[in-house]
C-alpha cells in the first residue's frame, strides 16, 4: 500500500514543549527575523536546532 505509506510519511510529527533561556538580544533578533520572513518562532527554532545537530552531531 504505497499510498498509505506516503500519507504516514507526510503526517506532521508530534510537537513537544521544551524550555530554554536565551539572551535578550538573541530573542530580539529572532523576533525581527521571524517578522521579516513571515515565519513562526517555533519553525525558526525547530529548523535552527535541526541544522545545528546535522552539522555538529555524530
Amino acid at each position: 500500500m504505497p499510498d498509505e505509506q506516503a500519507k504516514e510519511d507526510a503526517a506532521p510529527e508530534e510537537l513537544v514543549l521544551i524550555s530554554a533561556r536565551v539572551r535578550k538580544s538573541t530573542r530580539r533578533k529572532a523576533r525581527v527575523f521571524c517578522a521579516e520572513q513571515d515565519v513562526s518562532m517555533q519553525d525558526l527554532i525547530d529548523k535552527a536546532l535541526n541544522e545545528y545537530i546535522d552539522r555538529h552531531g555524530t
